[in-house]
C-alpha cells in the first residue's frame, strides 16, 4: 500500500497540473490506476517489439523479385508452376485410367459370370480373325485342309451327316 509521502507526491502532482486539491482516497485510485496502466503499457511494449521482431523476420526471408517486361514474368510464373501442373495432369490421367480400367474389368467380369462357359471360348478369342462386312462382325474361318491337328480359331470342320459347321474351342 502507498505510504503518507506517496499520496502527498499523488496530490501534489494533481493539484500542480489542474489546480485542483483531491482527497485521499481519489489519490489512491489515481496511483492504482497509473500503476495499472504502467504494467499494460509494458506488455503492449513488448507485444509490438514481438511484432516487429517477427515482421523483420518475415521480410529477410522474403526474396523481391523484380522483372523488365511482362513476358519475363510470366516466364518465371510458368517455370515455377509448370512442375507441379504435369504432377497434377499425370496423377489426374493416371486416376482416370484406373478408373476406366477398373470398369472395363468390371464389365469383363459380368460377361464371364453372366456366361459360366467363357473361359472355354479363350483360345478361339485369341486367335480367331473378325471380318468387318456392311456394318457387321464375322467371325472368319476356313475349312480344315488336312486330317491333322486343327488351327484353333482358323480352321472348321463341317460334318456332311447332321451338316453342321464344328468350330474347335481347345482339348481338355
Amino acid at each position: 500500500m502507498t505510504d503518507r509521502a506517496e499520496l502527498n507526491h499523488i496530490k501534489g502532482k494533481y493539484g500542480q497540473k489542474y489546480a485542483q486539491e483531491i482527497d485521499d482516497w481519489s489519490a489512491l485510485l489515481l496511483a492504482e490506476v497509473e500503476e495499472n496502466f504502467s504494467r499494460m503499457k509494458a506488455d503492449v511494449d513488448q507485444s509490438v517489439d514481438a511484432i516487429d521482431r517477427a515482421a523483420a523476420t518475415i521480410k529477410s526471408n522474403q526474396r523481391p523479385v523484380h522483372f523488365s517486361d511482362k513476358k519475363q514474368a510470366f516466364n518465371y510464373g510458368l517455370a515455377v508452376s509448370l512442375p507441379w501442373s504435369v504432377v497434377a495432369l499425370i496423377a489426374m490421367c493416371l486416376l482416370s485410367w484406373l478408373i476406366s480400367t477398373g470398369e472395363e474389368y468390371r464389365e469383363l467380369r459380368r460377361i464371364v459370370d453372366a456366361y459360366k462357359n467363357a473361359p472355354n471360348y479363350r483360345l478361339l478369342m485369341e486367335n480367331g480373325e473378325i471380318l468387318q462386312k456392311d456394318g457387321s462382325n464375322y467371325l472368319k474361318l476356313r475349312p480344315q485342309a488336312n486330317k491333322g491337328d486343327l488351327l484353333i480359331g482358323r480352321e472348321y470342320i463341317f460334318d456332311k451327316k447332321s451338316k453342321e459347321m464344328l468350330v474347335p474351342l481347345g482339348r481338355k
